[in-house]
C-alpha cells in the first residue's frame, strides 16, 4: 500500500504539471497534411508489426524525430524514452539503462545488460555502439527481458537502430550542419536501383567541433574528429528471396575528447564514500578546499579545467552482414552472418590536475563473428518462430594505470577474454478466437568463457614487484566458466476490437557471468569470476487508439524478481562485479496525439522504485541501496506546430525532460548522488512544398543546465571524484537537400 501511493502521488503530481503534453515520444511524426496517426511499423518480435499491435513495452523513434534530435549523439536518445537513461564515458564506452537496469563497469571486455542491435545483429562491444545513428529508418527500445527472440544479454531490454535501406527508385539527401564550439557536421545517402533486380545505397557522415571544456594549460577537452559510412547492396534470388550485404566503418581519428571530465575535491565518510567538500574545508589537512594532494580548481566552472595530459581517442570498427531470406511456400527462412572488427586506443588525465598524477590508459583489438538462423510461418490462428544462434567473441585488454608520479608505481595489467556462445530458440502465438492470444517462447543458451589475465607492478626504479597471472594453467576451476540457463516467456494478449490492447506476462531474461578486472595488487583469484543474473519480469499493460485514430494512449506495469544482479563496485581503483539480488516495480504511460491537423503532442512517464539488497560498503558495513541512474519520477513532453508558410511549411518544436533525482554507483555515495533536473531542446525548421529543401535551426539544453551523466567516486585514494557533465547549451543550424 505505501508503494501504490508513492506511485499514485508521483503520478497525480506529474499530472498536473505536464497536463496534456504528457505521453508517448513514440515513432516519426506524420505528415502535416493528415491529422490521424498512421500505422508505426516495428520489428521488435523479427517481425514486421503495426507497433499498436505488439504486445510489449516499446518506443519508436522514426526518421523525422531522430532528425530533430540530432543523430550525432546516442545520449539525446534518453530525452525521448520512458524509463531509459544513457551513460557514455566519452565516445570511448557507451552504456545504456532502461528501467534501472544496467552495468557500469567500464571494462573494455564487458557486455551490458542492455543489448544493442544493428538490424537485428547483436554489437557486443560497449567501444563500437556510438556512432552507428546515421541514415536510420527508426530507433526501436525494448524495455523488459528480451531473451526469447533476441536473447544475448537483452536481460533488461535493448536498443535497435533500423538503417534506411536501398530503394527501388533513386533518391538521396545532403545535410549540413554547423554549430557550437566550430562543430561542422556532414550526412549524406544514395539509393537506387542498380538493375531491375539489384539495389544499393551509400551513405556517410562525419562530425567535427572543437573542444567545450577550455584547458587553461592545454589543448580544450571533449573534440570530435568522427567519420563513419556504410554501404549496402541488395539483390532479388528467385521469385520469392532477397540476400543483401552490408559493410559499415566507424573512425575516430586521434580526436581530444578522451577524459572530458570536471575536478571534484572530496572528503569520505565512516563508510569510506565520497561527498563534496566546501571551499573552507580541509579535510585532507592540505588547504581548504582541496583533494588530498594539495589541487584545487581556480573555480566552479565545469567546463573548465587545467590539465597536462594530452588526452586521446583513436578508434577504428568496421562491420560486415550477409543477410539471406528465402520464402517456401508458408516457412520463410532467414539467415544472419556478421563479422566485426574494432581497434580502439584511449588514454585520459584522471587526477584531472595540471600535475602528472594519475594517467590511465586503454587498448582494445576485438572481433566478433556471430550467425543465426531463423525459420518462421503464419496461419490463421498461429503465428510460430525458431532459430540457432551461435557467437564468438576474442578480445585482447591492455590497461594501465600510471600514478608513478605521486604513489611511485604504475600497474598494467590486461589480457585476452574469449566468449563461445551456442543457443536455441522458438516462440509461437495461438489466437484461439480473434479477441484472444496466448503466446510462448523459450530459449536455452550455452555460453562458455575464458580469462587469461596478468597483473605486473613496476616501481620508479624499474623494480618489479609479483606478477599475478590467473588463466586455465594456474586456476582451471575459476579461469574458464560455463553458464548455460534458459529464457522464458508467457503472455495472454487480450483484444476486444482493433483499437484495444491488453497484455499479461511474465518473461524471463538471462545474462551469464564474466570476468572483473583489477588494477592493484594484491589480487584473490576468487574475486574476478562473477555469476550469471536472472531478471524474471510480471508485466501487465494497455494499448489503445483514440478518438477517431488521433490519440495512442499505452501504458504498463511491472515487477522485476532480480537474482545475482551483476553490480559494479570500485574500491581503491581496483574495479569489482559482485552478485546481489535486488528487485524493481514501476509503472509507464506514453501517449501521441494529433488532436488538429499540423499539431503534435508527445511524451511520456515512468515511475520506478529500486531496491539492492545487502551491498557491503567500502569500509564493511552492508546496507541496502537505491539502483544507479533509476530515478524514481521522470516525465516528458514535446509540442510540435507545423503550418503552411509561403512557398513550404515552417514547424516549430520543443521538448522537455524532468528526471528526479539518482545516484550512478550501487554505493549511493553522496557525491554519486545527481539532483533532479529538467532539460529542454528548441527547434525551427522551413521545409519547401516539394520536399527538396529544408533549413533549420536549433538550441539544445536550452537552459544551460549543469548536469552529469557520470561520476567515479575515489575519495579514499586521492580525495576527489571524476565527474562527466552534459554537454553545455549548443546553437546550430543545417541545411538539408532531397532528391
Amino acid at each position: 500500500m505505501g508503494y501504490a501511493s508513492s506511485l499514485l502521488g508521483h503520478v497525480s503530481r506529474a499530472a498536473i504539471i505536464c497536463g496534456v503534453s504528457i505521453g508517448w515520444m513514440g515513432a516519426a511524426h506524420a505528415q502535416a497534411a493528415s491529422d490521424e496517426i498512421g500505422d508505426i511499423v516495428v520489428t521488435a518480435q523479427k517481425r514486421e508489426q503495426n507497433l499498436q499491435d505488439v504486445a510489449l513495452a516499446v518506443t519508436a523513434l522514426g526518421g523525422a524525430t531522430l532528425e530533430a534530435m540530432g543523430r550525432q549523439d546516442v545520449t539525446a536518445l534518453a530525452g525521448q524514452v520512458p524509463s531509459l537513461q544513457v551513460n557514455q564515458y566519452s565516445p570511448t564506452i557507451t552504456v545504456f539503462n532502461i528501467r534501472g537496469v544496467s552495468q557500469n563497469d567500464f571494462a573494455d571486455s564487458q557486455e551490458a545488460p542492455i543489448a544493442f542491435y544493428n538490424d537485428e545483429v547483436y554489437v557486443g562491444a560497449l567501444g563500437a555502439i556510438s556512432g552507428q545513428t546515421f541514415d536510420l529508418e527508426r530507433v526501436e527500445i525494448l524495455r523488459g527481458p528480451q531473451g526469447t527472440l533476441f536473447g544475448r544479454n537483452a536481460t533488461g531490454g535493448l536498443v535497435q537502430i533500423v538503417t534506411a535501406k536501398p530503394t527501388d527508385k533513386l533518391e538521396g539527401f545532403a545535410t549540413l550542419t554547423v554549430g557550437s564550439y566550430g562543430q561542422i557536421a556532414t550526412e549524406a545517402a544514395i539509393s537506387g536501383p542498380i538493375t531491375d533486380r539489384v539495389r544499393a545505397r551509400l551513405s556517410g557522415t562525419t562530425n567535427h567541433h572543437g573542444g567545450y571544456i577550455e584547458n587553461d594549460i592545454g589543448p580544450d577537452l571533449g573534440a570530435s574528429r568522427f567519420y563513419a559510412g556504410r554501404f549496402q547492396i541488395e539483390a532479388d534470388v528467385g521469385e520469392t528471396g532477397k540476400l543483401s550485404l552490408k559493410l559499415q566503418g566507424l573512425r575516430n581519428d586521434n580526436e581530444r575528447s578522451g577524459g572530458p571530465y570536471t575536478h571534484a575535491a572530496t572528503g569520505f565518510n565512516d563508510d569510506g564514500l565520497g561527498f563534496a567538500l566546501a571551499p573552507d574545508q580541509d579535510f585532507w589537512g592540505t588547504c581548504p578546499g582541496c583533494d588530498a594532494l594539495g589541487f584545487r580548481p581556480d573555480d566552479d566552472d565545469p567546463f573548465t579545467t587545467s590539465v597536462d595530459h594530452d588526452a586521446r581517442f583513436d578508434r577504428k570498427y568496421w562491420s560486415a552482414t550477409l543477410r539471406y531470406e528465402q520464402k517456401f511456400g508458408d516457412i520463410n527462412f532467414a539467415s544472419l552472418t556478421d563479422y566485426q572488427d574494432l581497434r580502439k586506443r584511449y588514454s585520459e588525465d584522471s587526477d584531472m590536475s595540471p600535475d602528472p598524477i594519475f594517467v590511465y590508459r586503454t587498448a582494445q583489438d576485438l572481433y566478433q563473428l556471430s550467425q543465426e538462423f531463423r525459420l518462421s510461418g503464419d496461419s490463421e490462428k498461429f503465428q510460430w518462430l525458431v532459430g540457432a544462434y551461435g557467437l564468438k567473441i576474442k578480445t585482447d585488454n591492455d590497461y594501465e594505470v600510471d600514478v608513478s608520479q605521486s604513489l611511485g608505481v604504475k600497474e598494467n595489467y590486461g589480457g585476452r577474454q574469449i566468449t563461445e556462445s551456442l543457443a536455441v530458440f522458438g516462440q509461437v502465438e495461438y489466437r484461439p478466437i480473434e479477441q484472444v492470444g496466448f503466446v510462448l517462447g523459450a530459449r536455452y543458451n550455452w555460453d562458455w568463457k575464458s580469462f587469461d589475465f596478468t597483473h605486473v607492478e613496476t616501481a620508479n626504479d624499474g623494480s618489479t614487484g609479483p606478477i599475478f597471472v590467473f588463466n586455465r594453467t594456474t586456476q582451471p576451476n575459476l579461469a574458464k566458466q560455463k553458464f548455460d540457463n534458459y529464457s522464458l516467456k508467457a503472455e495472454v494478449n487480450l483484444r476486444p476490437n482493433e483499437d484495444t490492447l491488453f497484455y499479461f506476462g511474465v518473461n524471463r531474461g538471462t545474462k551469464s557471468g564474466g570476468f572483473g578486472v583489477q588494477a592493484f595488487q594484491p589480487i584473490n583469484p576468487a574475486t574476478l569470476p562473477f555469476n550469471e543474473e536472472v531478471l524474471t519480469n510480471y508485466e501487465a499493460g494497455f494499448k489503445l487508439t483514440l478518438a477517431d485514430r488521433k490519440l495512442n494512449l499505452n501504458g504498463s506495469i511491472f515487477y522485476y524478481d532480480y537474482k545475482n544482479y551483476q553490480a559494479f563496485e570500485i574500491v581503491n581503483l581496483s574495479q569489482f562485479v559482485t552478485n546481489k539480488s535486488a528487485n524493481i516495480t514501476g509503472a509507464e504511460l506514453e501517449l501521441y496525439a494529433r488532436p488538429v491537423r499540423g499539431l503534435t503532442l508527445s511524451g511520456f512517464l515512468a515511475v520506478l522504485d529500486t531496491t539492492v539488497k545487502d551491498v557491503r560498503l567500502p569500509f564493511g558495513r552492508v546496507a541496502d541501496r537505491v539502483m544507479p541512474q533509476a530515478p524514481s519520477l521522470s516525465y516528458g513532453g514535446l509540442v510540435r506546430y507545423e503550418f503552411p508558410v509561403g512557398p513550404g511549411s515552417l514547424s516549430l518544436q520543443t521538448d522537455w525532460k524532468y528526471d528526479g533525482k539518482q545516484y550512478f554507483s550501487t554505493f549511493n555515495a553522496p557525491i554519486d548522488r545527481e539532483s533532479s533536473r529538467v532539460v529542454g531542446n528548441a527547434r525551427i525548421a522551413f521545409r519547401t512544398n516539394d520536399d527538396h529543401w529544408e533549413v533549420a535551426a536549433f538550441v539544445n539544453n536550452l537552459t544551460d543546465k549543469e548536469y552529469r551523466i557520470y561520476n567515479l567516486d575515489l575519495s579514499t585514494t586521492f580525495g576527489f571524484s571524476q565527474q562527466t557533465f552534459a554537454r553545455p547549451r549548443w546553437f546550430g543550424g543545417s541545411v538539408k537537400y532531397s532528391f
